[in-house]
């Protein structure tokens, strides 16, 4: 799930510009937000702020570039033996954590065992639990065997590496580390809480030490006195924007707008446990009851597109020609009818054994733009003789999605870097345990999903990955409704910013503040 920042009132920008320079402007840069922030946890992937900030202070053995092709990192280099189970990494020597300590294959191995723990289920676990053996065969060499073949695996090894000489023996949660990680990132944390934190440079970092002498994450009390905060020139850069706050910025003197496309998609998922959707036809009919293209140009005013699969459009996986299913009342309606929902005694509901078509959506609190957006789709269901009920919870409520007691929901999707991350939503090996909390379950699905994993050759997965397209398309396991795009404002005087699909800050290395525009003045 993820929590979007939705800025909505405007504030006179006046004051701005009779704001003195300060010690500490110079090359630092104020992030604005009014949700609480969570502990630095790099064995979670989640899309919160804490999570961004997370990246910035633990190094991961890959990573991804602009166009999310995989790149060495902590690991220089590697090699696969020849029944491709077995990889072997260099990492990279003379890296060190922000105590001195340096790094090594024992963290590594530390690291990953700590996500192999009995019980414990990440978005990493689908991959991680493919690893049969673990070896250090010397301080820079660590070699991975793994129970199959998994083509993929490199790309879900973009984990945060954790310091064991800190952390062995001891519970995460329980270690005061959250608020005060020691990592080997560009940033380390020079002060952590809920309700802010100071992150300064690393001077020693193994790419040089960025530009930026300071990040500091400012916790507003509401999203209104945080798009305030923006606009007064208290902060620099607002996490992040909404797209009715995007446009407003634009008129805002002393600040440029960056966005990006996410590799998150919007699926109003259901429940298949629940006879109400068991049926193809009956999925297949929502997806042309609902007007995507309406809510890309309503809600998110144009910063996005209409979702038609699962497999991110800038992915060398995606398959252009899939055609997102278009708005037809009338063919949602024809398929209804032929499912045996139907209108009676001038009832505007539809009906089917005597049970009206109803049923109830969850999404979390706090995420207008998910809100607005159900309240199009119920408008555009009522219209057609369904109910569909919205129910907003807190974060806290999720456990309900896993115990399958529910009978539709609205997931933000990660879309991940590789085709590959739909195996944990949508193989049916998921429906226990992982992450297919709606039990969807289809047989070819399941072999595309395992023959997509299996084969190092790109063009041979690119035809498998469009079959899957397709096939998950004709099946729909909820609503496919849209990406957006990452919108995000920032300060004029820092130069240098670009924002990539691999995250907000995947390029901050590069920011920084020209001598004499120190000043948000």
């Amino acid at each position: 799930m993820v929590f979007l920042l939705i800025g909505l009132l405007l504030s006179s920008s006046s004051c701005r510009h009779s704001q003195s320079t300060s010690p500490d402007t110079a090359q630092s840069l104020t992030i604005a937000t009014y949700q609480p922030l969570s502990p630095y946890n790099p064995l979670e992937s989640v899309t919160t702020l804490s999570a961004r900030l997370t990246e910035l202070v633990f190094d991961s053995l890959v990573r991804f570039d602009d166009k999310l092709e995989i790149k060495p990192h902590l690991a220089a280099s590697w090699e696969l033996s020849g029944d491709q189970r077995t990889w072997t990494l260099h990492l990279r020597q003379g890296v060190t954590f922000h105590d001195g300590v340096e790094l090594t294959g024992e963290d590594v191995k530390f690291t990953l065992n700590q996500l192999r723990k009995p019980g414990l289920e990440t978005t990493y676990s689908y991959t991680i639990n493919e690893i049969e053996e673990i070896t250090v065969q010397d301080r820079y060499t660590v070699q991975i065997r793994l129970k199959s073949v998994v083509a993929t695996f490199l790309s879900d090894l973009v984990i945060g590496i954790l310091p064991k000489h800190l952390l062995e023996g001891k519970k995460f949660g329980d270690s005061g580390f959250g608020f005060h990680p020691i990592g080997t990132g560009p940033f380390k944390v020079v002060s952590g809480s809920e309700t802010g934190s100071v992150l300064q440079a690393n001077e020693h970092y193994f790419l040089g030490p960025p530009q930026l002498d300071r990040l500091a994450v400012k916790v507003y009390p509401s999203q209104e006195s945080a798009w305030v905060g923006l606009t007064r020139g208290d902060s620099d850069f607002f996490w992040y924007l909404s797209p009715a706050g995007f446009q407003r910025l634009h008129h805002i003197p002393g600040f440029q707008s960056y966005s990006a496309l996410k590799p998150y998609y919007y699926l109003l998922a259901f429940n298949l446990q629940t006879p109400l959707f068991r049926d193809q036809a009956v999925r297949q009919a929502l997806n042309y009851a609902v007007d995507k293209t309406a809510i890309v140009n309503k809600i998110l005013k144009g910063q996005g597109q209409v979702a038609a699969g699962t497999v991110y459009p800038g992915s060398w996986g995606y398959d252009a020609t899939l055609q997102a299913y278009p708005y037809d009342p009338q063919q949602a309606l024809a398929l209804l009818e032929t499912a045996g929902w139907r209108r009676h005694d001038g009832d505007h509901f539809l009906v089917k054994n005597g049970r009206r078509f109803e049923f109830t959506v969850y999404s979390n609190v706090g995420d207008d733009l998910k809100k607005r957006a159900l309240l199009l789709v119920q408008q555009q269901l009522f219209d057609l003789g369904i109910q569909m009920n919205v129910s907003l919870l807190d974060a806290a409520q999720i456990d309900f999605l896993f115990q399958k007691r529910f009978e539709a929901h609205f997931p933000e999707i990660d879309a991940g870097r590789d085709p590959d991350v739909n195996y944990k939503f949508w193989h049916s090996s998921q429906i226990h345990g992982g992450f297919n909390v709606g039990s969807y379950r289809n047989v070819a699905i399941d072999r595309l999903l395992e023959a997509g994993r299996r084969t190092f050759d790109r063009d041979e997965r690119k035809a498998i990955y469009a079959r899957f397209q397709r096939e998950l398309h004709d099946d729909p396991p909820g609503i496919f409704l849209f990406w957006t795009d990452y919108l995000v404002g920032v300060n004029e005087r820092f130069k240098g910013v670009r924002i990539s699909p691999a995250g907000p800050f995947a390029t901050i290395l590069e920011w920084h503040v020209d001598d004499g525009q120190q000043s948000r003045s």
